[in-house]
């Protein structure tokens, strides 16, 4: 049985970041929608489900135009469900092959059934996540809260469409982080003796 981390985030929570130095730190694999893009390019399926710039105010996938027709919302239906279902796939097949850290797309809900899943959710006060987007994500400080919001607003709708669950419920996640109130290496240190604790519970379950 793999085990598998997933964390979704607020925008400007380090989530990503903290997805990818815990991978590092446990010698496992990461992924994020960049990869998760490049990867699906690589087996020939869609990837649309991984790509940000594909969706839409609705968090669905938008054909190019403003012009909205009822046949090209049908459109839209049908390649927002497609797209889904071909992700989905794609991450069920990833967690019968390694130990992984996996970022957003969903994930948490996808494999709410394995039982190797520690899910993680990230999230910090507005004021720190505008500070990082300005000073790491070089986003302009007259942007920056928009830009904060807006993701946060696509990242929930886009969840909420396809899981129909809320997005960044906490009751919903194995453990929740203030990335405002704990340190990078205090959350990495907490992840990974989870993750050892979850291991050993697979390993005992197993015997």
């Amino acid at each position: 049985m793999k085990i598998i981390v997933t964390i979704s985030r607020e925008y400007g929570s380090n989530g990503k970041e903290i997805g990818r130095l815990l991978a590092q730190k446990l010698g496992i694999s990461y992924y994020d929608k960049s990869i998760l893009e490049n990867l699906a390019k690589n087996m020939g399926v869609n990837s649309d489900f991984f790509k940000d710039e594909n969706l839409n105010r609705e968090g669905m996938f938008s054909l190019a135009g403003s012009f909205r027709t009822n046949v090209k919302m049908l459109t839209e239906l049908s390649l927002s469900t497609q797209a889904y279902d071909q992700g989905r796939a794609i991450l069920q097949d990833l967690v019968k092959k390694d130990n992984a850290v996996i970022v957003g797309r969903c994930s948490n809900f996808i494999l709410k059934d394995h039982p190797g899943q520690i899910s993680v959710y990230c999230y910090g006060e507005l004021e720190d996540r505008l500070k990082r987007v300005i000073e790491e994500y070089n986003v302009p400080a007259s942007k920056a809260r928009k830009v904060v919001l807006d993701t946060d607003a696509k990242r929930a709708k886009h969840y909420e469409y396809y899981t129909h669950q809320k997005w960044g419920q906490l009751d919903d996640f194995d453990v929740t982080i203030n990335t405002s109130k704990q340190s990078m290496e205090e959350t990495i240190d907490l992840l990974v003796e989870l993750y050892h604790q979850k291991e050993k519970k697979l390993q005992e379950r197993a015997k």
